[in-house]
């Protein structure tokens, strides 16, 4: 008998039915792997760009500096020498690092800007005083009461060295005036420092006038600030409750001895809180 001769079709197997089970996991965790070099060389690359800037704010004398040399300093005591032990934990590491530089260089973007708006820059500058009843830019002499309360931000003990409004100068030599912005409760320095209410850290930065200082938001966009911090125990975003501790009294920045400067905004613009804390 004739054979049949006609070609016949060749069945293909499945994709992949020629690999062994075990060889389809090695190539999906060498795709893995591939993807996670990749990502790791560009956070390197972020992390090392980040890093030059830090370098050169401090070549060129920058108040920035201090705020972010502290910040990654955090990230890297947070993280530990644990991260370098393997590439997953050497990604993670490097991305908190640049949160942290992130969180820092918003910090300092607000910490401009309110220094734009109130005087708080690279060093004190005196106020002259245009009129008897005259509050500078982003203060006023108006009262103002929260639609909530306010509770003392340091315990007992503490003595009202310096009101709100103007005065002369305690940091100048030569006798000018300048506008004081808030309330000066002079404490042992390490004295716990209270949040007055409930609310949300939008900035705990160093400045050059403030030094160690976090700036709250609460109800309806009323803020209170307290400044000269010896220690700061919150971060930014982080929600706090009223009486929870957020630090400690100090004597950063410009200052003539340990306080706490305390704040009291609405809107933007500053207001005596004196009678808001009970202290009138």
């Amino acid at each position: 008998m004739w054979e049949d001769a006609t070609p016949k079709p060749v069945q293909e197997p499945p994709q992949g039915a020629d690999r062994p089970a075990g060889r389809r996991e090695s190539a999906r965790r060498e795709n893995g792997k591939t993807q996670d070099n990749l990502i790791l060389w560009a956070q390197i690359l972020l992390c090392g760009a980040i890093l030059a800037g830090v370098y050169a704010a401090r070549t060129m004398g920058l108040p920035v500096y201090d705020t972010l040399r502290t910040a990654f300093d955090q990230a890297m005591q947070e993280q530990g020498l644990d991260a370098f032990g393997e590439e997953r934990e050497l990604v993670r590491f490097i991305q908190t690092g640049i949160d942290s530089l992130g969180e820092a260089a918003q910090e300092v973007a607000v910490s401009l800007a309110d220094g734009a708006a109130t005087g708080e820059t690279a060093a004190r500058t005196a106020h002259s005083r245009n009129a008897p009843e005259q509050a500078p830019a982003g203060s006023s002499l108006d009262s103002y009461l929260p639609d909530f309360s306010l509770t003392l931000p340091l315990p007992a003990g503490f003595t009202c060295t310096s009101g709100y409004g103007w005065r002369e100068d305690p940091v100048a030599d030569d006798g000018s005036e300048d506008f004081h912005t808030g309330k000066d409760l002079a404490a042992a320095e390490g004295t716990p420092v209270y949040a007055a209410a409930d609310g949300t850290v939008r900035t705990a930065a160093l400045g050059s006038s403030y030094g160690n200082y976090v700036r709250i938001l609460h109800e309806a966009g009323d803020e209170t600030l307290y400044a000269h911090m010896q220690y700061v125990f919150v971060r930014p975003g982080q929600k706090v409750r009223q009486g929870q501790q957020i630090g400690t009294v100090g004597q950063t920045g410009n200052v003539t001895g340990p306080h706490l400067h305390f704040e009291l905004l609405h809107a933007g613009i500053r207001y005596d809180p004196t009678q808001a804390l009970g202290l009138a």
